[in-house]
């Protein structure tokens, strides 16, 4: 009886190390995203929808940033949007 032909412990790909971007502490809960199933009112879900349309984005985020304002507006400013993208930016040697 023949042995089973083993297989070769080497890919056609070379392996390609991913660049560490973020810290440990700029990967927290604040940054994941969870899918729910919320019930807003008519007039909310309208009022967020009609902002994102004038400002462009989307009335999920501008929900979102909202509420994170309303929650914690004592928290240092490297919290805020703009930051964190500036702070991405910079990572990545986009800033100009």
């Amino acid at each position: 009886m023949k042995k089973p032909a083993e297989k070769k412990s080497h890919s056609r790909f070379r392996r390609i190390s991913k660049p560490q971007i973020f810290t440990k502490e700029e990967t927290d809960l604040s940054n994941a995203k969870v899918n729910i199933h919320i019930r807003l009112d008519a007039d909310i879900v309208l009022y967020f929808k009609e902002k994102a349309a004038r400002e462009g984005g989307k009335y999920q985020t501008l929900l979102n940033q909202h509420l994170r304002q309303t929650i914690w507006p004592e928290r240092e400013p490297e919290y805020k949007l703009e930051q964190r993208v500036r702070l991405i930016e910079e990572r990545l040697g986009l800033s100009s």
